[in-house]
């Protein structure tokens, strides 16, 4: 009998809308960031911190466009396998009695029911 897998809801992605939104907070977060290196690069620092602000300003955007861009790719993974069919399986309990008996067709229970 071949292996089926199963997908379990802990493995499934987040819906379109969340998904967007934290994209968005990521972006925002990464430009806020920028906006506070230029400020701080321009008013505040000098030398090698200036420089330093200056290259954070510069590169921030191309990280905040990766960040935004990245999927949310948890529901992409592949399931993982069932177990092998020799492996312990959780049961539950006796087998069920049948009762034997015979399948009679609703004619043959028409005629002998008088």
């Amino acid at each position: 009998m071949p292996t089926t897998s199963t997908p379990s809801i802990t493995s499934a992605r987040a819906g379109a809308s969340v998904d967007t939104s934290q994209r968005v907070r990521r972006y925002a977060i990464t430009m806020a960031f920028r906006t506070a290196c230029f400020l701080l690069a321009v008013t505040v620092a000098h030398g090698w911190l200036q420089w330093a602000l200056f290259a954070g300003a510069v590169f921030l955007p191309y990280m905040g466009v990766l960040l935004a861009n990245q999927a949310d790719e948890k529901g992409l993974r592949k399931p993982v396998p069932a177990a092998a069919d020799d492996a312990p399986q959780l049961t539950t309990g006796p087998e069920p009695e049948y009762v034997e008996g015979v399948v009679l067709d609703d004619e043959e229970a028409v005629g002998t029911v008088r």
